[in-house]
């Protein structure tokens, strides 16, 4: 199995095809298997190495509480330890909060970024309604495919699973071959929290490589006036809104996401 150590923690990568670097970071909850539509598309370009955050999938679980900056160490560590170079980095919700770290406190480790449905933080993030909010937090007894099959249903766009019921059974299927811990979960989950409540606002203006933002305008769970502000605070990013996609573009728009992201990093 493909891991390598970072400091006290054992990452897992999976490594796809060749050429310039690009790191996958996946969002809260989920690992690197919800990338599977960008995958085989980016990996005829580019050397995909889609890793699997501290406490998710196969990398090692953690022991005690941690923040998005530890996480951004980590990814940094990825790419010191694969001799990556400066590598393209695309990052969804949770995996945008580490993006923004890593571009921030390892600046050297990023050519390009991509922020997918995520947020700088701080005082002006923008919160999801309370019944949203509420999906963030597991019910025990609450079965897997239960909870899955709702919390996917509720922060897609209107009626994308129920439309493309294969979609949803393949993010099920995901979720359940490596379940997470509700310890875990919770650690995550306070990272995030730490991150929405501080985060990098006011260091946006630091972030001087090239930037694309993707957001659905109908996100339910990182409303997209968090990805205008994100558009607006780094230094000449790009923003590009999803008509009627909610949290999950790589998703709900998979041919327009994949075709613009293999346009703003082949764009030199």
């Amino acid at each position: 199995m493909p891991t390598t150590r970072v400091g006290s923690q054992t990452i897992y990568y999976d490594e796809y095809g060749a050429g310039h670097p690009l790191l996958l970071i996946h969002g809260l909850g989920s690992t690197r298997l919800g990338w599977w539509k960008q995958i085989e598309p980016l990996s005829c370009t580019y050397r995909v190495i889609a890793m699997d955050c501290r406490d998710s999938g196969e990398s090692a679980p953690g022991n005690a509480p941690y923040t998005i900056e530890d996480m951004a160490d980590d990814a940094a560590g990825v790419i010191q330890n694969l001799n990556l170079g400066a590598a393209f980095v695309t990052a969804i919700s949770m995996g945008g909060f580490i993006a923004l770290h890593l571009a921030v406190r390892h600046p050297a480790r990023v050519k390009k970024l991509i922020l997918v449905s995520t947020s700088a933080g701080g005082a002006t993030h923008v919160n999801p309604a309370p019944e949203i909010a509420a999906t963030l937090i597991r019910d025990p007894q609450v079965d897997i495919e239960t909870r899955t099959r709702h919390t996917f249903s509720l922060i897609s766009g209107p009626g994308y699973m129920q439309a493309h019921p294969a979609d949803l059974d393949r993010i099920v299927q995901h979720t359940k071959a490596k379940p997470m811990s509700l310890e875990a979960y919770q650690r995550q989950l306070g990272a995030v929290i730490s991150h929405t409540a501080g985060g990098v606002r006011e260091r946006l203006g630091e972030i001087r490589v090239p930037t694309l933002v993707i957001h659905g305008d109908v996100d339910p769970l990182v409303p997209c006036a968090n990805g205008q502000a994100l558009a607006a605070g780094i230094p000449n990013a790009k923003l590009s809104t999803y008509a009627g996609v909610g949290h999950l573009p790589t998703i709900e728009a998979t041919e327009r996401f994949n075709r613009e992201v293999r346009e703003f990093l082949n764009d030199q």
